[in-house]
């Protein structure tokens, strides 16, 4: 079942809307970009190792300041 269309005039509504759809955004960015890490992290040489895990931190900096940003 569609939802309804949001009231495209009431510009507060869609601020929140577009707030949380590049919250969202971020968010899934993060957790694709941790998903690769470890998939890289599996299958590369120990001597990858450290740049992998300090990309992985990364993501997970991102997440946690998503996170944050969700509970503003």
């Amino acid at each position: 079942m569609l939802r309804p269309l949001p009231n495209f005039k009431d510009a507060s509504a869609m601020e929140k809307l577009g707030r949380l759809s590049a919250l969202r955004s971020a968010r899934l960015d993060a957790w694709h970009g941790l998903r690769d890490c470890v998939t890289r992290l599996q299958s590369a040489s120990e001597s990858d190792d450290l740049q992998i895990v300090a990309e992985a931190r990364k993501c997970l900096d991102r997440l946690e300041e998503v996170s944050r940003l969700e509970s503003e």
